[in-house]
């Protein structure tokens, strides 16, 4: 019985035994027959089944000038991907995409017939392109959107506005500054690729939606911007100057309504550019301003009350200093200010700068924020160089009146005489209006920051009637403006050789000023470093004061200023007469409503200019929409015999 008993179990233990070995070599060949025999077929299938992250663009921020104009954009471009799994021909694939994508067939088809599942085609195809190649339907062929940066007006206020990098990252000028506000946040999304069979589309599933950034809207006027740039070509190609800048700005509330630079570049070619071109010069470079700083010494002589307007200089054709004698361009004698300002008198300076403690001359132009930065809203704007007394010399003084051993920068030199201009106030530049979300929604807007006040009104007043005198009658007199009061001076600035003196050929020529004189509206600066040609002829008031005029013209008719000289002429010959009492001439006016003379048209709306036109007999042909900035032939003269003219209207002015 217990033998028997011994005998079934063991049986029963042979049994599970061979029981299991059966099972373990029935599960052993499975997994050989999965892993080896069918590794290749099971990849693919699991290839086709997969779960990836996707980033979603965003879309930057676009960047307009004050009008609405725009000025950089984001624009639609689709990168063209292959998913490998679901291709079945090659070939087919890749002659498909090649007649649509500029990309060899050859190229395609190594691609594709690579290891990798995703690969890339091509990057940036536009909309157009990507159109074509979804109505085609190739196997595999997958699409993602992108925005590429795009700037519309190529050069204009090229170094101002900067530019991005291939991932939408602001690199220079505004599009680094404001970055964070432009750049927005991407998405997040989750692409199945689940192809139970070859027809079945991939699927996606939008995580975190895409925020797009912020809009920005300058304070630059493209018409005003691009005048500046125009003439400052034109300045170029006559005096082939190193490098130029010209700013204009709105003395009352800081903002720049135009930034120029030269060399320039086109933002959708900035790969190709050195750097030293792509630099912002107006906020960039610094230089020794010259004459234009005499204005600063006399408000500093005044307001510290060493001087009076009535106070006289005597100017010897030279100024004189212990151990230095600073030539002057004329001897002009008895002088006030006004006729030391109006001619540009460095006897007179010198003489002022004696009587002027070093911390006064020092304090005033801190005041005017000489030797810090302006704040305006721009990456590295440099401080420019104001030492303090304590490091200068015996000759410092005189040297600093004259605009000498200090450096500044265009933006620096707008900003204080724009105080003068306003009335005493040291108003912060701008270059930002406001900012809009991507449906334009007002998200914020940049009031007038005023620094502080550096001037009373009736000083500030006093010093606009001392350089409408520098242009009326003085060293500026080819600034004056055909149909405005303008006030300015000029600077001719000799440049430091490397070896520490005074270029006899090399200087910086410049004019600043602003329009109208006594209640002006801008505030104007044009700089030349180097011009060439002949030393005689290579002043601030032969160089730089004419195209001042030129542009103050056009920007004053574009923003519909009226005229603050008389519209009406008296016949030179009889107002040169000292008319005395009892004995009166007639004064004989030239009135533009007489029909033998071409109209003014200058200012006026579509509508008016056709009136105008059409009383005077004459025909005309308009090109643009707006206002009238430009007529030939000019107003006042003869109609010509043909009694055609031509007229030329651009946007108007908003603020």
């Amino acid at each position: 019985m217990r033998k028997r008993k011994l005998h079934s179990r063991t049986v029963r233990a042979i049994l599970l035994l061979v029981l299991s070995g059966v099972l373990i070599f029935i599960f052993v060949a499975r997994l050989i027959h999965l892993q080896i025999l069918q590794h290749n077929q099971w990849k693919t299938r699991s290839n086709k089944n997969h779960i990836s992250k996707r980033v979603i663009d965003m879309k930057r921020g676009n960047i307009y000038d004050r009008r609405g104009s725009e000025l950089a954009i984001s624009v639609d471009t689709f990168s063209v991907f292959v998913y490998t799994p679901e291709v079945k021909s090659p070939a087919e694939v890749a002659n498909a995409l090649a007649s649509v994508i500029p990309v060899s067939r050859d190229e395609i088809l190594s691609k594709i017939t690579g290891k990798q599942d995703y690969v890339l085609i091509y990057k940036e195809l536009e909309p157009k392109l990507a159109g074509k190649l979804k109505q085609l339907a190739i196997q595999g062929v997958k699409f993602e959107n992108h925005y590429h940066r795009y700037y519309p007006q190529k050069s204009l206020a090229a170094n101002l506005i900067g530019f991005t990098g291939t991932e939408q990252q602001g690199l220079e000028g505004i599009e680094l500054k404001y970055d964070k506000t432009l750049c927005g946040y991407p998405g997040l999304a989750i692409q199945e690729d689940i192809s139970i069979s070859d027809s079945e589309p991939s699927r996606m599933r939008v995580v975190t939606p895409p925020m797009g950034g912020s809009n920005l809207h300058l304070t630059i006027d493209a018409y005003i911007q691009h005048t500046l740039e125009s003439e400052l070509q034109n300045l170029v190609e006559k005096y082939k100057p190193i490098d130029g800048s010209a700013i204009v700005m709105d003395p009352h509330n800081g903002e720049v309504l135009g930034m120029a630079c030269y060399p320039s570049y086109d933002l959708n070619e900035f790969g190709s550019v050195k750097p030293d071109v792509r630099r912002n010069r107006p906020v960039t470079d610094i230089f020794e301003p010259g004459s234009c700083m005499k204005i600063f010494a006399v408000a500093s002589a005044i307001e510290h009350k060493r001087a009076d307007t009535s106070s006289k200089f005597y100017c010897r054709g030279y100024g004189e200093i212990p151990g230095r004698r600073i030539r002057c361009h004329g001897a002009h004698g008895l002088v006030d200010f006004h006729k030391a300002i109006a001619a540009s008198c460095n006897g007179a300076m010198t003489e002022i700068s004696k009587i002027l403690d070093p911390s006064m001359l020092y304090r005033t132009y801190k005041n005017f924020g000489f030797g810090d930065p302006t704040g305006v809203e721009v990456v590295s704007e440099s401080t420019g160089i104001l030492k303090p007394p304590s490091k200068w010399s015996a000759f410092s003084p005189s040297s600093l009146c004259l605009g000498h051993e200090l450096a500044v920068t265009g933006m620096q030199l707008v900003q204080a005489y724009s105080a003068i201009a306003n009335g005493g106030l040291l108003v912060k530049p701008k270059l930002i209006k406001r900012i809009s979300s991507q449906d334009n929604e007002m998200k914020e807007e940049f009031e007038t920051e005023v620094v502080r006040r550096v001037l009373s009104p009736e000083l500030a007043k006093t010093l606009r009637e001392m350089l409408m005198g520098g242009v009326e009658g003085g060293t500026g007199r080819l600034a004056k403006v055909k149909d405005y009061t303008a006030g300015g001076k000029t600077s001719t600035a000799q440049k430091i050789e490397p070896s520490g003196v005074y270029s006899t050929t090399k200087v910086v020529c410049s004019f600043i000023g602003m329009v109208p004189a006594m209640n002006p509206k801008i505030v104007l600066l044009v700089v030349l470093n180097e011009p060439k040609g002949d030393d005689k002829t290579l002043s601030g008031g032969l160089v730089t004061a004419e195209p001042f005029s030129k542009i103050a013209d056009r920007v004053m008719k574009y923003m519909r200023i009226p005229p603050d000289r008389p519209q009406n002429k008296i016949i030179k010959d009889i107002a040169a007469y000292n008319v005395e009492k009892n004995n009166t001439f007639a004064q004989i006016e030239v009135n533009s409503d007489i029909t033998d003379i071409v109209p003014n048209l200058i200012g006026k709306s579509l509508k008016d200019a056709i009136q105008s036109v059409e009383k005077s007999n004459l025909k005309a042909i308009f090109d643009g929409h707006g206002i009238v900035v430009s007529q030939q032939p000019r107003p006042g003269s003869p109609i010509p015999a043909r009694k055609i003219m031509k007229v030329t209207l651009s946007p108007d002015y908003r603020d």
